[in-house]
C-alpha cells in the first residue's frame, strides 16, 4: 500500500459519499496516506467484521465529516462563521481525517495542524495545502511562537495520563489569542465499565490505545470526571476562563469542553444539537424483486425528531418514510421513552433498484442535522443481511437480545454460563424465525391458490348470469307473442266458464 493506493475518483460508493457530504465534491481531497493509523484501525475493524475496504473508507470519511459538523456549530456560536476565524490550529491532526473537511470551509493558508507525527504534518502541508508543526513528546518542548484563535485536540486529551494531561492543557492555554477558544475531548467516567471505580482526584488512566507505535505509558485510555476538568481549567487560567461541556459532543462519545477568555455570546446561546442515528436491521429482496428495507432512526436532542429517513439511489432520493412503529430495544439503550416510535421500513419497487445501484440511507432531524446509515451498493448491503428476517415482530426480539448481550458485555456483569444461555435463547429465538418465515411461503402460496380459485369462480359468475339474462329475455319474447295472448285470453274464458280448475 503507498499514499497512491486508494484510486477513490473509481469507487462509486466513496464517490457518491462524497458527492452528498462534502461542501464542494469536485475539489475534495480523497488520498489517504498508508500510515494514517486512524484508517488502518478503520480497516482492521471492518475486516474483523468480513467486510472490504470501501466500508473502512466510508466510516473514516464519516468520522471526519461528524467532528467537522461538532466544530462547526461552536465556530458559528463565538465567530459568527468559519470566514470570520483568522487563525485554527487542529493539534493531534493525524493524517488529516478532519482538516480535508476543514480547508472547504476556510481558506488552507488560515490553517495550522500538529502531531508527533512528523510524517502526518508533511502528508497534510504537501497534500492539503495547510501549514504545520511537528510536536513533541513532552509538553515543555513544544514552543510556539504564535497564537491562534480557535484550537482544537480532538481526542488528545483522551488518551494522556495525568502527569502530561494539565502541562498540554496549560500549553494550548497559552496558545489562546484574547478572543480565542480551545476546543478538547475527553472519556467522561461514564464511559467506564460499572466495576471501575474512579479515584477521588477524578482522572483514570490505563495504558491501552489503538496506537500501534507510541508508548503506552505515555499514550494510553484516559477517563475524566467533569469537576476534574473545570477545576483544572481554572488552574491553568489563572481563574479567567469560562468553560462549556457538550456531554457526548464528539461522534456522540467523547465530551466536548469549550474554553474561553471572553465570552462575547452566553453559552447558553450555543444552542448545540446532536447528530441523529439509526441502523439498517433487514435488508432484503422480495419475490417480486423490490427491495425491501427495515430498521431505526432516533433523535436524541432533548426536543428533537426524526423528520424523514430517506433513501438515495445512485445520488437520486427515490423513497421518503418516517418512523412509525414501537422499538422497545433502543429507548432501552438510549434510556429515552420518547425515541420508543423509532422503528421504520420501506419498499423500492423493481424499477427503481438493481443490486450494483449505490444505496444511501440517512436519517434527518427537524435541525436539518443527517446521519447516513448506511453508504454501499445494494447488493453489498443485502449480502451483509441476508440472516435477518423481514418478520418485523421477531427481529425486534432479536435485537432486544442483542442489544441485553452488548450491555453485559460493557458491563462485565454477565458471566460465561449467562451468555451461553443467552446464545441458546439467540439461537432458538432464531430457529423459530425461520420456522415462521416457513409459515409465511406457505400461507403466501395458499394465497395464491386462493386468488387463482376466487378468479375461476368470478369468470363462473359472469356466464350464469349472462344465461340468466339470455332465459329471461326468452321469457319476455314468449309473453308478448300473439299464441302467449291467446292462451291468456283462453284462461280466462274458461274461469268464466267455470272450467278453471280442471
Amino acid at each position: 500500500m503507498s499514499e497512491s493506493n486508494l484510486d477513490l475518483v473509481e469507487n462509486p460508493v466513496i464517490k457518491a459519499f462524497i458527492g452528498d457530504q462534502a461542501k464542494f465534491p469536485e475539489n475534495f481531497k480523497q488520498k489517504i496516506c498508508e500510515d494514517d493509523e486512524m484508517y488502518l484501525f478503520s480497516m482492521k475493524k471492518i475486516a474483523d467484521d468480513g467486510d472490504d475496504g470501501t466500508r473502512a473508507l466510508v466510516r473514516y470519511y464519516a468520522i471526519g465529516r461528524s467532528v467537522l459538523d461538532t466544530v462547526k456549530q461552536v465556530v458559528e456560536w463565538h465567530f459568527g462563521s468559519f470566514e470570520n476565524v483568522p487563525s485554527f490550529l487542529d493539534f493531534a491532526c493525524g493524517y488529516g481525517r478532519f482538516t480535508r473537511f476543514l480547508i472547504q470551509e476556510m481558506p488552507p493558508e488560515k490553517i495550522w495542524v500538529s502531531d508527533i507525527y512528523a510524517n502526518a504534518v508533511k502528508f497534510q502541508t504537501e497534500y492539503l495545502g495547510v501549514s504545520g508543526i511537528v510536536s513533541t513528546g513532552k509538553p515543555e518542548n513544544y514552543l510556539i511562537d504564535r497564537k491562534f484563535d480557535c484550537i482544537l485536540a480532538n481526542s488528545f486529551f483522551s488518551h494522556m495520563p495525568e502527569r502530561t494531561f494539565t502541562d498540554w492543557l496549560q500549553n494550548l492555554y497559552d496558545l489562546l489569542t484574547p478572543n480565542g477558544i480551545l476546543m478538547f475531548s475527553v472519556h467522561d467516567q461514564c464511559l467506564l465499565k460499572s466495576d471501575i471505580e474512579m479515584p477521588a482526584k477524578g482522572i483514570l488512566f490505563s495504558p491501552e490505545s489503538e496506537s500501534q507505535s507510541l508508548d503506552k505509558e505515555e499514550y494510553g485510555t484516559t477517563y475524566v470526571t467533569e469537576k476534574f476538568v473545570i477545576e483544572l481549567v481554572e488552574k491553568v487560567s489563572g481563574g479567567k476562563a469560562f468553560v462549556h461541556r457538550i456531554k457526548k459532543g464528539i461522534c456522540k462519545f467523547q465530551d466536548l469542553y469549550v474554553v474561553t477568555n471572553e465570552l462575547v455570546r452566553d453559552f447558553s446561546e450555543l444552542k448545540f444539537n446532536h447528530q441523529p442515528g439509526g441502523y439498517i436491521d433487514v435488508a432484503a429482496f422480495t419475490s417480486k424483486g423490490s427491495l425491501y428495507l427495515e430498521g431505526w432512526a432516533a433523535d436524541v436532542n432533548l426536543d428533537g425528531r426524526i423528520e424523514e429517513v430517506q433513501v438515495l439511489v445512485n445520488d437520486e432520493v427515490v423513497q421518503r418514510c418516517e418512523p412509525f412503529y414501537d422499538r422497545p430495544d433502543v429507548a432501552a439503550y438510549f434510556e429515552k421513552d420518547a425515541i420508543l416510535q423509532s422503528g421504520w421500513n420501506c419498499y423500492l419497487p423493481k424499477n427503481t433498484v438493481t443490486p450494483e445501484d449505490v444505496l444511501i440511507v440517512k436519517a434527518i432531524n427537524n435541525y436539518g442535522a443527517e446521519w447516513i446509515l448506511e453508504t454501499c451498493t445494494v447488493k453489498s448491503l443485502v449480502s451483509k443481511r441476508k440472516s435477518q428476517s423481514l418478520l418485523g415482530s421477531t427481529q425486534t426480539k432479536i435485537k432486544l437480545i442483542e442489544t441485553q448481550l452488548a450491555a453485559a458485555k460493557i458491563e462485565g456483569e454477565q458471566s460465561q454460563s449467562k451468555l451461553m444461555i443467552t446464545q441458546t435463547q439467540l439461537q432458538e429465538t432464531q430457529n423459530q424465525l425461520m420456522s415462521a418465515h416457513t409459515q409465511l411461503e406457505k400461507t403466501q402460496n395458499q394465497l395464491i391458490s386462493v386468488q387463482t380459485q376466487l378468479e375461476k369462480t368470478e369468470n363462473q359468475l359472469i356466464n350464469l348470469k349472462q344465461e340468466l339474462e339470455k332465459a329471461q329475455n326468452r321469457v319476455l319474447a314468449m309473453e308478448s307473442s300473439k299464441f302467449w295472448k291467446l292462451r291468456s285470453t283462453w284462461f280466462k274464458l274458461r274461469r268464466k266458464l267455470g272450467l278453471a280448475g280442471e
